[in-house]
């Protein structure tokens, strides 16, 4: 049982690790790692010392936002956050939160992420005209075009981050907290963001957790094995 159980943290820290690992060259990507937390139940007991066994499970994420490496696209369209703070993105179930600024523009020329949601400016949606002139963007987000200023990205901000719920396709969505205007937000256009994913540490950790399951394999074989030999023996004696 002891076996089984730490097998069962083992295997989830090793689909956290890969899809590190999968995502290390997605913009804007946050690693992940399992947090384990002993359980208060004591499901079972040793009969020599020590009596007590502990069993853990994988009690949660633990997600970190630092931020990832800033890389020069060229692109116009592309932006990518210095510090905190999230682009705030009009998704299918309400607003969500995303690091990755490798925006578009949809058919009516409003700015939208890869998967066509809306990107929020100070007062709604940014349409930008695809047949104007070149775009300047401040450090602030603000976006002009011809002289005219078409719209301030927005920019939210939790004091806990890491409560955030993931929704896919690189969204965020607030679930007990509620966001907060970004305290002056530094803006790079042309550049994304890259994933903060080290690749070196997570293969390493990937190491490490095959060889302890490997190793708790063979303990559960040897176990069983014993248990056949004891019951053998027994019936023997019979």
């Amino acid at each position: 049982m002891v076996g089984l159980s730490a097998q069962q943290v083992l295997r989830r820290r090793m689909d956290t690790t890969a899809n590190n690992l999968a995502n290390m060259t997605t913009a804007g990507f946050k690693v992940e790692h399992v947090v384990s937390r002993e359980l208060s139940e004591k499901p079972a007991t040793a009969s020599d010392n020590p009596a007590d066994i502990a069993f853990t499970d994988a009690w949660m994420l633990q997600r970190d936002f630092s931020t990832g490496p800033l890389e020069r696209t060229g692109n116009p369209l592309d932006f990518a956050l210095e510090g905190e703070g999230f682009f705030v993105v009009q998704a299918p179930g309400g607003e969500a939160f995303t690091r990755d600024g490798r925006f578009g523009l949809d058919e009516q020329g409003q700015l939208v992420t890869r998967n066509g949601e809306p990107v929020m400016g100070d007062g709604g949606p940014i349409t930008i005209d695809p047949a104007g002139g070149p775009l300047s963007v401040s450090r602030e987000g603000s976006i002009s075009q011809d002289g005219a200023v078409l719209g301030t990205l927005r920019v939210s901000a939790f004091q806990t981050p890491g409560g955030l719920e993931r929704i896919g396709s690189n969204l965020w969505r607030a679930t007990d907290e509620a966001p907060q205007p970004a305290t002056n937000p530094r803006i790079a256009a042309g550049f994304i963001e890259g994933s903060n994913v080290n690749a070196v540490l997570e293969l390493t950790e990937m190491i490490e957790i095959s060889r302890a399951y490997t190793s708790i394999s063979k303990m559960i074989a040897q176990a069983d094995e014993l248990r056949g030999t004891s019951i053998e023996k027994l019936a023997r004696v019979g």
